[in-house]
């Protein structure tokens, strides 16, 4: 007998779609970005939070002439977080060789990753999770 509800696991998906839309509305608020690199990355974070806002608020979504499910979604938008994640720590690597920017670094892949594996376990409907949680009602 699993917590998680499917409903929790969407809600918790969109508060998380926000934080990443409120960072990136603070990063705007700070001075936005000076290079393409970082209009780049931010971008990369307001698509990912975009996606799993929507995940929260839809169940599905209409794109074109067919709908697609909330897991799918949620698959997508965590990918891309997971992709802005492993490039910034990557850039931090390559820009700022110390200790304190492998550290961030560090902090940055290794978040890849979880959200690397968040993406996995919704794209394939429930790995280590129970299949239940990715119906779509």
């Amino acid at each position: 007998m699993s917590i998680l509800t499917t409903n929790s696991l969407r809600r918790r998906l969109g508060v998380c779609g926000g934080v990443t839309l409120a960072v990136v509305a603070g990063l705007f608020a700070l001075g936005g970005p000076t290079t393409t690199i970082d209009l780049f990355l931010i971008g990369w974070l307001a698509f990912g939070g975009l996606a799993l806002l929507l995940v929260g608020i839809r169940d599905r979504i209409a794109l074109g002439v067919t709908t697609v499910g909330w897991p799918r979604i949620a698959a997508v938008g965590l990918a891309v977080l997971s992709v802005a994640a492993s490039s910034a720590g990557f850039l931090q690597l390559l820009t700022a060789p110390s200790v304190w920017g492998a550290l961030i670094a560090c902090l940055a892949l290794g978040t890849s990753l979880i959200l690397a594996f968040g993406a996995l376990e919704c794209g394939l409907g429930g790995v280590q999770l129970d299949e239940e949680l990715f119906t779509i009602e």
